[in-house]
Formats: structure tokens, C-alpha cells, sequence
């Protein structure tokens, strides 16, 4: 009976775990764009999205709840750096009329391949926008800071993260206040010594740490286009490569970083990540750049994602990603008790289609658990009273 009783908690644990997997689901969230749950580039005359690859960065604020999109586009011919702020409920422009939206300060953002290219927001609502540079050592790397919305911005950071390499093409913050950290990927064109990591920074102090490994792979530019914080030690990041992608696991200790592993994707065009905890469930959404297609996994065990679920969008992408740009923010989640679930808002740009908004919804586990596992316990009992 103690084996039977062991099976059958093991058992529950099991059923636990695929109910959660199997009720999780994400749709398009309906009140945004034209009601379709995607704002494309020019719908309804809106010029900052565009096919021209001029959108590669988008966040989420948890402060504000709005969206902050960097746009290198001119549909008005007055000014080519915008930082728009859209609402995360409707895609609509929120910036201030005749404005870049976020206030660019005088003279703080220049220089750089691209003046601005990623955006990230703290816990705390500070935003951090950084540019892109082909060139670190010539061109140097910069963030800036917005404390609020409203604000002037800083320049946070300016420097050479990686001598001679490429960095910029992603984006993460964690934490908030003096405690917020950065991290951005480098890429592997120009080839150059520690190309195969990133760069820790500490915007407070304006200062970087650049991680690097002994050893391939993570092979050069792993971190380039895909990259998130999982806790303030372990970062997750991928550039998409062949048939299957992979996700490169590492942890980082001042400059040492250390693969823990990899996991299999389902494809190898997913590039663009973010990670959360939703009602306790680890959840790392991943876009792929070819058919803008948004994938589910569960990052509980980041060697082994579990596929979860694929988002049911527009369409493929119409307009070639070329450059597999863009990026993925998770919203906030809140529970709801009526039906016992968790509801969370996913962001997606994938550069030259605009953005997707979706409604993820996952069940609470814990209630999962103890109904699985009371109802597994009560067929054990009664199996035992058969005897």
C-alpha cells in the first residue's frame, strides 16, 4: 500500500503539472490595434510604425501600464528619434502632440550607429533606452535614463563594454532603484575576443562588466538578438539558429560566466525572449521573427522548456524580417477569482509587422495540485477498500 500510495502522490504531481500546461492558453487581446490584437505598421495613419526595420524596441512600464516604443521613423519630417508611449489596452499614441514622446532632453541622445535603438524599464518605472554600435571602441555604447515618463533623460552609461564588437541589439533590466541591473548581447560580426557573451551593466553607477566564458558554445553572438534576466544571477539568451533554436542557460559571476545549458526550441527563427512568474508558473514567451508567431514555454526548468502553447495570430509575417529584430515584454498579471485563473498581457514587435498584444491565461496551480492530488488519494483509498 505504501508503494500504491507513493505512485498515486507522484501521480498527482504529474497530473498537476499537465493540467496547468494544458489549460494555459494566449489569444490576441481584442481591445488593441483595430481590435485584432495587432497595431501594424501605417494602420490607421499611424506613421512610427513602419516596413523599413525603424522599430526594434519595445517595453512594458509597470508603473504607468503603458507601452514605450523606440521609432527611428519621420513620418512628420521634424524628428527621427522617437520614443513613443503608447496605451498597453489599445496600441494608442499617448506622447504628447508635436512631441518625440519621451522628452529627448538637449543634445543628451547622439551618437551611435543608431542614436536609439532597445528599451528596458526598471521595477521602479525608470526607463533605459540604449543605442546601437557596430564599433564599441570607436563608437561608443551608451544607455539613457528617464526616471518617469515625464523627465529629462541621463546619460546612464558610456563606454566600451567589448573592445571592438557589436552591442546593442538587445536589451534587459531586472530589479529597480540602486539595485537595477542591465544586460546587453554582443554580436559576432565584427569577430572580436569574448563575442560569445554580454555585458552586466550598473546604470546607477555607470559602470559594465563583461562576461565572458572559457570555452564554445555559447558561441559568438548567442546573446545578440535574444536575451532576458531569469533572476538577478542567470540570464537566458539566443541569436536563432538552424532547424531547431536553441536557449543558451547561463549564470554569472562578476566576469565569469558559465553555461549551465542549453534547450531545444521549436524552431530555429525564434529569437526574441522575455521571462516571467505568472501565479507562480515560470513562463519565457519567445517570438519568432520569420512567422511572428508567439510560443509558450515553461522555463521552470530551463534545460527542459516545456512547449506550452502558440499564439493564434493575424497572420505570417507580410514583410521580411531580414534582420530578426524586435522584441518581447510581458505585462502585468492579476488574478482573477471568478474563474480561478491568472491573466497576464504579452507584447510582441517583430520588426516591419508591428506589434501583437495577447491575453495569456493560466490556471492556478496550487488549486490544480490539491484537486489532483485529492482526487488520485480518494481513488487510492477506495482501491484499497476493494482489497
Amino acid at each position: 500500500m505504501k508503494t500504491s500510495l507513493v505512485l498515486s502522490i507522484f501521480g498527482a504531481t504529474l497530473v498537476a503539472a499537465t493540467c496547468v500546461q494544458a489549460q494555459i492558453t494566449i489569444n490576441p487581446l481584442s481591445s488593441f490595434g483595430g481590435g485584432d490584437g495587432w497595431l501594424a505598421p501605417g494602420e490607421d495613419g499611424y506613421g512610427y510604425l513602419t516596413t523599413g526595420n525603424t522599430e526594434r524596441g519595445l517595453a512594458y512600464n509597470p508603473v504607468t501600464g503603458n507601452l514605450l516604443l523606440v521609432s527611428r521613423a519621420n513620418p512628420t519630417g521634424t524628428n527621427a528619434v522617437n520614443v513613443r508611449i503608447l496605451d498597453s489596452l489599445t496600441g494608442a499614441d499617448l506622447s504628447p502632440v508635436g512631441t518625440g514622446g519621451l522628452n529627448l532632453g538637449s543634445g543628451v541622445v547622439s551618437g551611435g550607429t543608431f542614436p536609439i535603438n532597445m528599451v528596458s524599464v526598471g521595477s521602479d518605472g525608470a526607463i533605459y533606452v540604449a543605442n546601437l554600435t557596430i564599433q564599441a571602441s570607436t563608437t561608443p555604447f551608451k544607455i539613457y535614463r528617464w526616471t518617469d515618463e515625464s523627465a529629462t533623460p541621463i546619460t546612464a552609461y558610456n563606454g566600451t563594454p567589448i573592445e571592438g564588437g557589436r552591442v546593442g541589439d538587445t536589451l534587459d533590466a531586472i530589479g529597480g532603484g540602486a539595485g537595477t541591473l542591465l544586460v546587453a548581447g554582443f554580436g559576432n560580426n565584427p569577430a572580436t575576443n569574448g563575442n560569445n557573451g554580454y555585458a552586466i551593466f550598473d546604470p546607477t553607477a555607470g559602470t559594465h562588466t563583461q562576461v565572458t566564458f572559457a570555452g564554445t558554445p555559447p558561441n559568438a553572438g548567442d546573446f545578440r538578438l535574444g536575451i532576458t534576466f531569469t533572476d538577478a544571477g542567470h540570464v537566458i539568451g539566443s541569436q536563432g539558429a538552424g532547424v531547431d533554436g536553441f536557449a543558451r542557460y547561463t549564470s554569472f559571476s562578476g566576469t565569469d560566466g558559465t553555461l549551465i545549458g542549453t534547450a531545444a526550441l521549436t524552431s530555429g527563427s525564434q529569437r526574441l525572449f522575455d521571462y516571467t512568474v505568472v501565479g507562480g508558473v515560470s513562463l519565457l514567451a519567445a517570438l519568432d521573427t520569420v512567422d511572428s508567431q508567439i510560443r509558450l514555454y515553461d522555463a521552470s526548468d530551463p534545460l527542459n522548456l516545456a512547449y506550452l502553447a502558440t499564439a493564434t495570430t493575424l497572420s505570417e509575417a507580410s514583410v521580411a524580417n531580414v534582420n530578426g529584430t524586435g522584441a518581447v515584454a510581458w505585462g502585468d498579471a492579476v488574478y482573477d477569482s471568478d474563474s480561478g485563473q491568472w491573466l497576464a498581457n504579452l507584447y510582441a514587435l517583430n520588426s516591419n509587422n508591428g506589434i501583437q498584444a495577447f491575453l495569456v491565461t493560466v490556471p492556478e496551480p496550487s488549486t490544480l495540485g490539491f484537486l489532483a492530488l485529492g482526487g488520485l488519494l480518494l481513488a487510492a483509498w477506495r482501491a484499497r477498500g476493494r482489497r
